[in-house]
């Protein structure tokens, strides 16, 4: 199948999580199940047999797993949660898994994926009864995990709407934080090779405890920590959902800012730090229609980028000129993406 040799090129299969199932792209696609449910999490890896595993995280109707490339699906047991938002290894035990959900909660399975325990001192915070989502009844979402290069035991976490969790103990004990102002992170990520460079995606939501006059400051943007998140710089205000440090380009910051929530959005780059940025959206009509929801790694060292309207967008780390990643045919529904080596 003509799919499977362009995978066979990559290095990679691409698994698409879409409101209406997965599947995996390449030079065609092949639908792997879940069809009716919205993907909002996805995650791939092998086994110790050498098989393919997919763990699915639908929006609303918990986790899936399965054993044999998508032609079986079983639900997971000691998921708690409803919605699934980030599913990935667990950057302090390779061996674990991490599944990060809404309400923000966050579970961790050492079998596979096959059962789930939650770290439940993220619930032992007095805060957690105030997180909230303007787009859901349900309490705030945890929208990825992050541990900084050589660390032991610190771990963050972005809480939509509630703060930068932060764990020093691999997860047993949790605090949180607003940064600057912004109680709304969608995103925290860092530098692969400086342990202390972090760097975050802020909505513009606030806590609803939080006094905010008219002098208040603006919230949202992309945030920059050079002291391992005890002070934080903001570097603009626009509204933004992701951003990441290209792993070929550990130079370069990538960011996905947008003039509204969902729309007219673009893609920049900054090699300085942050200083300065500069439009990295070749190939792409901007204002966009979207925004850029997320930006995720390939192995090959290109980027992927998930858009708010559904159009799953890739680019080489040089130009950064875009185009579409999902094969002709295929409608523009992506949700998550993840990648798993051939």
């Amino acid at each position: 199948m003509r799919h499977r040799i362009l995978e066979l090129e990559l290095g990679y299969e691409t698994y698409v999580g879409t409101r209406d199932g997965v599947v995996v792209a390449g030079g065609g696609v092949e639908h792997l199940g879940l069809a009716g449910q919205r993907i909002s999490a996805i995650h791939a890896f092998r086994d110790g047999t050498g098989d393919a595993v997919v763990l699915a995280g639908t929006y609303g109707d918990g986790l899936f797993r399965s054993s044999d490339r998508g032609r079986s699906w079983s639900p997971v047991t000691g998921m708690t949660a409803p919605a699934a938002r980030t599913i990935g290894p667990d950057p302090l035990d390779p061996a674990a898994i991490l599944c990060g959900t809404e309400p923000a909660r966050l579970f961790r399975s050492t079998d596979g994926g096959r059962t789930w325990t939650e770290l439940a001192g993220i619930r032992e915070i007095p805060a957690h009864v105030e997180w909230y989502l303007p787009y859901s009844p349900r309490a705030g979402a945890l929208r990825n995990v992050y541990a900084p290069p050589g660390s032991r035991g610190t771990m963050l976490a972005a809480v939509e709407v509630g703060g930068l969790l932060r764990s020093t103990d691999g997860g047993s004990t949790w605090s949180i934080d607003p940064i600057g102002p912004n109680d709304d992170i969608h995103q925290v990520t860092g530098d692969p090779g400086d342990p202390d460079l972090l760097w975050s995606a802020l909505g513009l939501a606030a806590l609803r405890s939080r006094q905010r006059g008219g002098g208040a400051p603006k919230l949202g943007g992309v945030a920059r920590s050079r002291d391992g998140g005890g002070t934080w710089d903001v570097l603009h205000t626009d509204y933004t959902r992701s951003v990441i440090v290209p792993a070929a380009r550990p130079e370069q910051v990538l960011a996905g800012p947008a003039l509204e929530v969902g729309g007219r959005g673009r893609i920049e780059v900054s090699s300085d730090g942050g200083e300065s940025w500069e439009p990295a959206a070749g190939g792409v009509v901007v204002p966009m229609p979207d925004m850029v929801e997320l930006f995720v790694p390939a192995p090959d060292g290109t980027v992927h980028a998930v858009c708010s309207g559904g159009r799953l967008l890739r680019s080489a780390p040089d130009a950064w000129e875009w185009r579409s990643a999902l094969p002709s045919g295929q409608p523009d529904d992506s949700v998550s993406v993840c990648f798993l080596e051939t």
